[in-house]
C-alpha cells in the first residue's frame, strides 16, 4: 500500500528539483518570478499542500522569497539590503513602458540572428500559456516570460541584465494594479493577436516584422495602461 506521506514528500522533492534546476542552469535569474502555486499544481499533478511544502523549504533555505499579493521570486541577495536604492524600484509604469518601447524593438535584429530553435520553441510555449492562463497573475507571468525570451535570444548579457531591471520593475504593485484595471477580455484578445505576430516574426526570422510587431504591441499596452478607459487611436 502506498504511503501517502512518503508519496507527498517525493512529489515535493520533485518540485524542488525542478525549481532548483531552473535556477542553477541560469534559466531563472535573481529576481525572477517563478510560476504560481496553481501552475505548479497543474504541472506536477500535485496537491496544494505538497507544492506549498516545497516552496516553504526553498524559502527557509534562502533560495526564494515570497511577497503577498505579488508572487514568489528567486532571491536576489544583491538587492536584499538596497532594494529602495535601485532605479527600478522607483520606476513608474509610464517609465517602464517608455523603456520597453525603446529597448525591445531595438533588439529584433540580434534576436532573429541568434535565436536557436529552442529559444523559438520557448517563446511559442510562453505565448501558448498566455492563451490558457486563468487569472491575471498567471497571465502576467507568461506575458513577461514571452517578452523576456525575445531579449534572452540575443545572447547579449548586457541587454539581458538591463532587461532584468525591467522585469523587476514590472513586479511592483503599482504596475499590477494598472494592468488589472486595463486588461479586460477584449484587450486580452487583442494582445493575443499582437503576441501571435511577434512569435510568428521571430519564428520566420523576420527582423523588420518583429521590430514592427513589438513596437505596435508595446505602444498599445502603454496607452491602455495609462488610459484604461479609452481605446488606442
Amino acid at each position: 500500500m502506498v504511503n501517502v506521506r512518503e508519496a507527498s514528500q517525493q512529489k515535493a522533492d520533485e518540485v524542488i528539483r525542478h525549481l532548483m534546476e531552473q535556477i542553477e542552469q541560469g534559466n531563472w535569474k535573481a529576481g525572477h518570478r517563478i510560476p504560481t502555486e496553481k501552475t505548479l499544481i497543474s504541472q506536477f499533478s500535485a496537491a496544494r499542500n505538497t507544492v506549498r511544502k516545497a516552496l516553504a523549504k526553498l524559502e527557509r533555505d534562502g533560495i526564494i522569497v515570497r511577497h503577498v499579493g505579488r508572487g514568489t521570486f528567486v532571491r536576489d541577495e544583491s538587492t536584499d539590503n538596497n532594494a529602495d536604492l535601485t532605479a527600478w524600484s522607483e520606476a513608474s509604469p509610464a517609465e517602464i513602458n517608455e523603456t520597453r518601447i525603446l529597448l525591445e524593438p531595438a533588439v529584433a535584429e540580434l534576436a532573429v540572428a541568434r535565436a536557436t530553435q529552442s529559444d523559438i520553441a520557448h517563446t511559442q510555449k510562453c505565448f501558448d500559456n498566455t492563451l490558457t492562463a486563468k487569472g491575471l497573475e498567471d497571465y502576467e507571468f507568461w506575458d513577461a516570460e514571452l517578452h523576456a525570451s525575445i531579449v534572452k535570444a540575443t545572447k547579449n548579457n548586457m541587454l539581458i541584465n538591463i532587461y532584468q531591471s525591467i522585469h523587476k520593475a514590472r513586479q511592483r504593485m503599482e504596475w499590477h494594479e494598472l494592468k488589472r484595471l486595463s486588461l479586460d477580455q477584449e484587450r486580452r484578445e487583442k494582445y493575443s493577436h499582437e503576441h501571435a505576430l511577434i512569435v510568428d516574426a521571430l519564428s520566420k526570422r523576420d527582423a523588420a516584422a518583429l521590430r514592427h510587431a513589438l513596437k505596435a504591441h508595446l505602444k498599445s499596452v502603454s496607452h491602455n495602461m495609462l488610459n484604461p478607459s479609452t481605446e488606442i487611436v
